[in-house]
């Protein structure tokens, strides 16, 4: 049997010196893939939806706000975790991606109060997200911390 070849693993170590979670410095070098993984699910994805006018639009605002963008981002921080580890770095960043998609794309210049709802969906969204973010950050490291390593 070779060895596992992932070059990210924690140090072993005792149980009264370990964390129930593994954790890690934050990189870009070992988050560039994760990044741009966010960057195409909150940037390009809507995009694809946009192109379709105003049945697209309305798609967007319902399908993706509401369950596709949690799934995406559970599922890419989930992984990170499990092959990175948590830190508290990334998923405000990955936040921070998120709640600028919001402003860029779910929000329409033809409503009343256009400045006062961006800044109030977009402050939501990214409290919430970053929420899913951190959550399935420390489920991923526990999964490594206890089930890969």
């Amino acid at each position: 049997m070779s060895k596992s070849k992932n070059k990210y693993k924690a140090p072993k170590s005792n149980l009264k010196d370990s964390s129930m979670i593994a954790r890690s410095e934050f990189a870009f070098e070992t988050s560039k893939w994760f990044l741009a993984a966010v960057i195409v699910a909150f940037h390009i994805l809507p995009l694809a939806f946009l192109a379709f006018g105003e049945t697209g639009r309305q798609a967007l605002n319902t399908i993706c706000m509401l369950y596709l963008n949690p799934i995406l981002i559970f599922v890419i921080m989930l992984l990170y975790g499990v092959r990175i580890g948590f830190n508290f770095k990334m998923p405000i960043v990955c936040a921070l991606i998120e709640a600028a998609s919001i402003a860029m794309y779910y929000t329409s210049a033809a409503q009343e109060d256009y400045l006062f709802y961006t800044i109030q969906s977009t402050i939501v969204m990214f409290i919430v997200y970053a929420i899913i973010s951190y959550i399935s950050t420390a489920i991923g490291a526990f999964i490594k911390h206890y089930l890969i390593a």
